[in-house]
């Protein structure tokens, strides 16, 4: 028989709470769970603590990661670079390599790298 004030440890407390042990100690440590008694160099939780979480109906762990209608879910805004309409054109009256459109822009070699491809898959467009 389960007596509500067996100590179980962290991953007999996931059991009850249906969640991993790496779960049940960051619970611990953000306060969604309390922090258990230590004993025996192990923590340990009573199991009316663990019941009470599971039954408590709130669901902390059901929704993990950034709510809807956070601003940071947004997609990246594609950038318009007139650069790349610039060595499109170029590109068509004579070949341009990377150190080329380095020179000409002042960048450095992978955002000349980026500008001539995205002016070349522009041209082939």
């Amino acid at each position: 028989m389960e007596d509500p004030d067996d100590l179980l440890t962290d991953k007999e407390t996931g059991n009850v709470l249906g969640v991993g042990d790496a779960t049940v100690r960051a619970y611990a440590s953000t306060g969604y769970l309390p922090a258990g008694t230590e004993r025996h160099g192990r923590t340990w939780w009573p199991r009316r603590v663990a019941e009470a979480r599971r039954d408590a109906g709130d669901q902390h762990h059901a929704t993990p990661g950034r709510k809807p209608g956070d601003p940071r879910n947004r997609a990246p805004r594609p950038r318009h670079d007139p650069r790349i309409e610039e060595i499109a054109e170029l590109t068509t009256r004579a070949p341009l390599t990377t150190a080329d459109v380095a020179q000409r822009y002042g960048v450095g070699e992978r955002t000349a790298q980026r500008l001539l491809a995205a002016a070349r898959t522009r041209s082939d467009n």
